[in-house]
């Protein structure tokens, strides 16, 4: 015969093995549901995602969206509490209606209405009527998170889309006449480069079998400046008389005049004499300040002119008024060089 406190201990026993199984199931069955509710948490869509593409939102910037009237649908629009969401009407709003005036406090403004939860609820929800001269809408009327709360519906009628679908056609097409344009106007750009290239290249051409030179390789100095004949190059009835002017002295070398010309002589009883310079008219492509320690190269572009028997031709080149009043003018003269006959 088992005793009483023996008795006791088994009983206690068998009633804490009966207890522990009947709570597995049912901590079990409440983890099965916490994970069943996780998945369907993880799978469920993004409200602000689903309402955009519902509504068919396009976003200007962060809460603010354009939307088009349309009458046979039911807008969703999320508020959110300690926030007014507006909307924005292209036309006067006639008439506005809303299901739960507790739950939230409409004003109207003509083109605008305006919209606020006043309720601690956060799945207060309701609907909107708002009724215009040209459309009536719906709106299915929410709260959420503010991140996610429509700040600002801007409402634009069906012709306006119509509108702006064709100027953006027709921007489009401009754009696309402005590109065939350009790149007209790159061929044409093409075309006009060759068609000079080729011109260039038959006048040099023709240039080229109708040039001469001669080498003259004279020169002249006076006070650390230096003229050199370097040739002298005809060209059809164009005569091209190229030197240079180097300046070795420490002052800038100016220049007033340079010209070539044709030296005539006289004649006397016991021979000849000097009588004069005759300037041929001519241009003149030379820097008009030689600065000290440099040189520079300068041409004289002239027509032809037979030479006398006697006559001789003659490169003078001027300097302007020296830097020093004392320093006279180092003014150069080469004649006598050679001359096309």
């Amino acid at each position: 015969m088992r005793k009483p406190n023996q008795i006791f201990s088994v009983a206690a026993l068998a009633v804490f093995v009966l207890v522990h199984a009947s709570s597995l199931p049912a901590a079990e069955s409440k983890s099965s549901q916490s994970n069943d509710e996780s998945a369907v948490q993880d799978e469920k869509p993004d409200p602000l995602k689903d309402r955009q593409h519902f509504n068919k939102l396009k976003r200007s910037t962060q809460n603010i969206y354009k939307v088009t009237m349309r009458s046979t649908v039911t807008f969703k629009l999320q508020t959110a509490l300690g926030y007014v969401s507006t909307i924005d009407l292209p036309e006067k709003a006639l008439k506005v209606f809303v299901g739960d005036q507790e739950l939230y406090k409409v004003e109207v403004y003509e083109k605008q209405v305006l919209i606020k939860p006043i309720t601690d609820e956060p799945d207060a929800k309701t609907n909107l009527v708002i009724m215009t001269a040209s459309s009536r809408l719906a709106f299915d009327v929410s709260v959420g998170a503010p991140d996610t709360a429509d700040f600002v519906l801007d409402f634009r009628l069906p012709q306006d889309d119509e509108t702006l679908v064709h100027n953006a056609f027709e921007e489009k097409v401009e754009k696309k006449v402005e590109e065939l344009k350009a790149q007209y106007q790159k061929k044409e750009e093409k075309l006009d480069q060759k068609a000079q290239e080729i011109s260039e290249e038959k006048i040099k051409e023709k240039v080229t079998t109708g040039i001469r030179t001669l080498d003259l390789k004279k020169s002249k100095a006076d006070s650390e400046v230096q003229l050199n004949l370097l040739f002298l190059a005809q060209v059809g009835n164009k005569l091209y008389l190229r030197f240079s002017v180097l300046n070795y002295s420490k002052i800038p070398y100016r220049v007033l005049k340079a010209f070539v010309g044709i030296q005539t002589y006289e004649k006397r009883f016991l021979g000849k004499k000097e009588s004069g310079v005759i300037e041929i008219p001519s241009e003149l492509k030379l820097a008009g300040v030689i600065n000290p320690d440099s040189y520079e190269y300068g041409v004289l572009v002239f027509d032809y002119r037979a030479m006398g028997k006697d006559d001789k031709p003659v490169l003078r080149l001027l300097e302007d008024t020296p830097a020093s009043a004392s320093s006279k003018p180092r003014n150069f003269e080469i004649k006598g060089f050679e001359w096309f006959k």
